[in-house]
C-alpha cells in the first residue's frame, strides 16, 4: 500500500461511522485529486513515449526501409495504423481525464469515475492486446521480404530482437499499469465510502 493510499484509509477511518466533518471530506477530495493526477502524469508520459516511438516507427518503416512487397506493404500499415489507434486512445483518455469529476456532485462523481475505471481497463486489456497482436502481424508481414536481404543468422537475431525485449518492457510496463489502475480503483472506493 502506497503512503498516499495509508493517508487515504487513516482519513476514512477517523470519520468512524458517523458523518464526517467537512474537513475530512475536503481531505479525502484533495487525496482522491492527487491520485487522479497521479494516472494523468503517467498517461501523459505514456502518450510521449508512444509519440516518440511512433515517429521512430515512421522514419524506419517508411523512408530507411522503404518496404516494396505488398504483403510487406500492410505489415507496416498494420503496425502503423494500430500504434496510431493506440496514441488516440491515450490522448481520449487524457481528455476523459481532465474532465473535473472530483468537484462534482457525489452520484455524478461516481459514475464518472467509475466509466473513467472502465476505460482505463479497456485500453489496457482489450485495446492493448489488439494493438499488440496487430503490430506483431505486421511485423511477421514484413518478414518475407526482410528475408530476401538478410542472412539466416540476422534473421533469427531480428525475430529474437523484437520478441526478447518486448516481453521485458511488457513485464515493466504492467507493474506500472497495475499501480495506475489501483489508485483509480482507491478513488472509486473513496467516492463509495464518501456516498454511504
Amino acid at each position: 500500500m502506497t503512503e498516499l493510499n495509508k493517508n487515504l484509509k487513516a482519513i476514512w477511518q477517523d470519520s468512524g461511522t458517523s458523518i464526517a466533518p467537512p474537513a475530512s471530506v475536503q481531505n479525502i477530495i484533495i487525496e482522491a485529486k492527487k491520485l487522479n493526477q497521479s494516472s494523468i502524469k503517467f498517461q501523459r508520459d505514456n502518450l510521449v513515449v508512444l509519440g516518440l516511438s511512433f515517429l521512430m516507427m515512421c522514419y524506419f518503416l517508411i523512408f530507411f526501409f522503404s518496404f516494396q512487397e505488398f504483403l510487406s506493404k500492410i505489415g507496416v500499415v498494420l503496425m502503423l495504423g494500430f500504434f496510431l489507434f493506440r496514441i488516440v486512445l491515450e490522448a481520449y483518455s487524457i481528455q476523459q481525464a481532465k474532465s473535473d469529476r472530483i468537484t462534482e456532485p457525489s452520484s455524478n462523481n461516481l459514475e464518472k469515475e467509475e466509466k473513467y475505471l472502465a476505460l482505463r481497463l479497456k485500453i489496457h486489456s482489450t485495446y492493448t492486446y489488439l494493438t499488440l497482436g496487430a503490430y506483431t502481424l505486421g511485423f511477421v508481414f514484413l518478414l518475407p521480404e526482410f528475408a530476401i536481404h538478410l542472412s539466416n543468422f540476422w534473421m533469427a537475431a531480428m525475430v529474437v530482437s523484437y520478441f526478447v525485449p518486448g516481453i521485458i518492457l511488457t513485464l515493466i510496463i504492467r507493474k506500472n499499469v497495475q499501480k495506475e489502475l489501483h489508485e483509480l480503483r482507491t478513488v472509486v472506493d473513496l467516492k463509495k465510502s464518501l456516498m454511504d
